[in-house]
């Protein structure tokens, strides 16, 4: 990363956090993205190339440095960062609540195989992503939850808001 990535990254994480109270993320583990594909010598891995070039990519961009500054930011102005379970947020309509691989068309582009909505792809794993905090905000609060927050939330796993690494929840 550049010497100015730093500035860059603290502007834009204070920029967020003046205009939002809550801010939902993906909980990625970057470390086990960007394990290495080497392989062994009796099985040698494939795509070793690409992999190595992925890897890079994700770490230039300091997903984690970045989320650590966002917390700092909303923190100081009483705000929130959650974090939510990322599994098959790109790959679920958020019309209908489909979940299939499919329907991910390509990196920018999503039609779902079910009702055949289209969005783009980013945008529509964005709405999965806010939904499933709000889902878990839901249910924390005590109130019914509904069929299509059950579907989108990801009925496979216990909702709830996941603790903050400040022990504050959502």
């Amino acid at each position: 990363m550049s010497t100015t990535g730093l500035p860059v990254r603290s502007t834009v994480a204070l920029d967020i956090a003046r205009r939002f109270a809550t801010v939902v993320l993906e909980d990625l583990a970057t470390r086990n993205m960007t394990r290495s594909a080497r392989g062994t010598v009796d099985a040698p891995a494939t795509n070793v190339c690409q992999k190595a070039g992925l890897n890079r990519a994700i770490l230039e961009q300091g997903w984690h440095g970045f989320e650590t500054v966002l917390a700092d930011k909303l923190e100081e102005r009483g705000g929130y960062l959650c974090k939510v379970d990322p599994r098959h947020t790109s790959q679920t309509c958020s019309a209908c609540g489909a979940v299939d691989r499919e329907s991910r068309e390509s990196q920018a582009s999503f039609r779902c195989c079910q009702c055949g909505f289209r969005a783009h792809a980013d945008h529509n794993a964005a709405i999965n992503i806010l939904r499933r905090n709000t889902a878990s905000m839901i249910v924390e609060e005590g109130q019914r939850l509904s069929v299509e927050a059950i579907t989108i939330g990801g009925a496979s796993r216990p909702l709830g808001n996941p603790p903050l690494s400040s022990g504050r929840r959502c």
